[in-house]
């Protein structure tokens, strides 16, 4: 007697699969005290590298490092196809991972420092820029707030709450949301902290790439990625923007913002931008 197979049976076994798959990876990682979505961050950025030759570094022997900052709760595994694309268009990546629960955002930007100078007193650097995701972006800024700071050529923010974000207001006083994002970095997410009402460094040199998916979600008035609204991920006087129709974690490793972080980068503009097109 034959079997009758149900449709779409074949996709339902290999999500099942995918799922115990990533709960296996995250139980390893728990044992192996690893942040829990590094099994996650691993998969997902499981894409080739994105190559676009009209976008490479100059062949000029200038050095140019870029350093990159992941988001709250994610790692430095996170930033991981964006890191290979970069480095195969001639740029020098400086990852950095940092554990985004269990600091402030100022203590952030003295680790960065750390980086930075460390790679500085490693040898020449003739260009620095900055990448970062989500928090990653304020972290980047509040670095470029400090005395020490070195000054940048380019910034790229990645769907980064530049004043802070309404589902952070939201969501602040919830258990499950203190006790997964901590009371530090994610408590400076809500639109009230004061960090929000300083002037955000070099806009001239920044460029904001935002997510809009429509109404993502309902807790966020207008369209939003998500995650951060339309509205909140970006700011006056930056020097371009350009918005994709990606979801707040989907963005990072979409070919187009690779594509845009490159054209950024080269040009000090995006290549489908509102501004200075």
């Amino acid at each position: 007697m034959q079997t009758e197979r149900r449709p779409g049976g074949r996709w339902l076994r290999w999500g099942s699969l995918a799922c115990l798959a990533m709960l296996g990876g995250c139980s390893l990682a728990s044992v192996l005290r690893w942040p829990v979505c590094l099994p996650f961050d691993y998969v997902w950025n499981l894409g080739g590298a994105v190559e676009v030759r009209e976008l490479r570094a100059p062949a000029d022997g200038k050095v140019r490092v870029v350093f990159c900052q992941h988001g709250l709760w994610r790692t430095s595994q996170s930033l991981d196809r964006l890191e290979r694309s970069l480095e195969a268009c001639g740029y020098e990546v400086v990852n950095v991972g940092y554990p985004s629960t269990e600091d402030f955002l100022e203590g952030h930007a003295a680790r960065l420092r750390d980086a930075v100078e460390a790679r500085c007193a490693a040898g020449p650097v003739d260009e620095l820029a900055f990448v970062g995701h989500s928090m990653g972006g304020l972290v980047i800024q509040q670095y470029l707030r400090r005395q020490d700071a070195r000054p940048p050529t380019a910034c790229v923010y990645i769907a980064s709450p530049h004043r802070g974000a309404v589902l952070a207001d939201q969501r602040r006083h919830w258990f499950l949301f203190r006790w997964v994002m901590g009371q530090k970095a994610a408590a400076q997410l809500v639109t009230s902290d004061p960090i929000h009402l300083q002037p955000i460094p070099f806009p001239e040199r920044a460029g904001t790439i935002v997510g809009d998916i429509g109404a993502g979600s309902a807790s966020i008035p207008g369209r939003d990625d998500g995650t951060v609204g339309v509205a909140e991920a970006t700011f006056d006087g930056a020097a371009d923007s350009v918005t994709l129709p990606f979801g707040h974690t989907s963005i990072l490793v979409r070919e187009r913002t690779v594509r845009e972080v490159l054209s950024f980068l080269a040009a000090g503009r995006f290549s489908d931008g509102s501004q200075g097109r």
